[in-house]
């Protein structure tokens, strides 16, 4: 006679069993093609040469350089002007003259970028007989659209209520009695 086996009736699954297999299942269909994709040989043929690996882009946009002044503060009638500041993406960059106080900015020119460098050359602040007196560099980001209507002024003086859009940054210079040489 055989010795009967010692077995525990079976009980049928309950709701924690069936939602634990269902998360289980839903993972393993997540994770397939990621492990397939891993597993299984790549079509493209191998290289033949060994290259160095390309630069790693970064995942974020570098942090803005805030503008600044790299060239003096007292500046001549006619002055070259230089900082420090990250062009906006999509945009140029204006510079316009401004007395504190006056209600009026003066169009002068859009900034020329290298990097986080800019420069604007024969900027010309105030009047040969506004020596001593302090001037604004208003820097205001400007669209294609804006840059076509403010540069159809180059050269000419050119007064506006208010820039186009909040300004960037708004840097301080004093004119000396020098003319400089525009």
């Amino acid at each position: 006679m055989s010795v009967p086996e010692n077995t525990r009736p079976r009980r049928p699954w309950g709701a924690a069993q069936w939602t634990f297999l269902g998360v289980v299942l839903a993972a393993l269909i997540g994770v397939t093609p990621a492990l397939l994709d891993r597993l299984l040989p790549d079509d493209a043929p191998a290289a033949t040469a060994s290259a160095p690996p390309p630069a790693a882009s970064p995942s974020v946009s570098p942090t803005p350089v805030a503008f600044q002044l790299t060239s003096a503060t007292s500046v001549p009638q006619c002055a070259d002007i230089t900082g420090y500041g990250s062009k906006p993406p999509g945009r140029e960059v204006g510079l316009f003259i401004r007395v504190p106080g006056d209600s009026k900015y003066y169009w002068e020119k859009i900034l020329t970028f290298d990097g986080d460098s800019w420069r604007a050359d024969r900027v010309v602040i105030g009047a040969p007989g506004d020596a001593g007196k302090e001037f604004e560099l208003v820097l205001v980001p400007m669209s294609v659209q804006a840059v076509v209507e403010f540069r159809k002024h180059d050269g000419t003086p050119y007064a506006v209520d208010n820039p186009p859009v909040t300004p960037l940054a708004t840097l301080r210079v004093t004119r000396t009695t020098n003319l400089g040489s525009c």
